[in-house]
């Protein structure tokens, strides 16, 4: 295993070793494919399909609000009450204010136990809030 330094004319040699830059892109690629499902936030559920949506990644941008089909409210990962719901989302506000409210409802939760926690949040007076859907894939339709 030699060094090449140059031609035979004593010339700087041209040739550049993309190996080393290969293997740190591969290896970022593959740091960011492990991460990358960790990002979402809240807890998880198993979420309603929709027909139509818009596509946002979820990467923590938002105050995410879980309500699973046992009617148990989540504030991100934290279990929090009807009435102590609002309380938690100002103290999240206070450190972020710019994050809006996502709703992440488990498929089989009764509407009634959504209606509650949006009324309520309503009430609080935030108005705007995203829920979270799974777009069907072509076999579903």
């Amino acid at each position: 295993m030699g060094a090449k330094l140059g031609s035979a004319k004593g010339g700087p040699m041209a040739d550049i070793n993309v190996t080393p830059l290969v293997d740190v892109v591969l290896v970022l690629l593959i740091i960011f494919m492990v991460v990358t499902p960790m990002l979402s936030s809240g807890i998880d559920v198993k979420l309603p399909l929709a027909r139509s949506s818009t596509t946002t990644q979820d990467v923590g941008q938002h105050l995410v609000i879980g309500v699973r089909d046992d009617g148990s409210v989540f504030i991100d990962t934290e279990p929090v009450t009807l009435d102590t719901l609002i309380e938690g989302i100002n103290e999240d506000f206070k450190e972020n204010g710019q994050r809006s409210i996502l709703i992440k409802a488990a498929e089989n939760t009764p509407y009634r136990d959504v209606r509650a926690v949006t009324d309520l949040i309503a009430d609080g007076g935030m108005n705007t809030m995203l829920l979270a859907t799974e777009k069907p894939t072509d076999s579903q339709d």
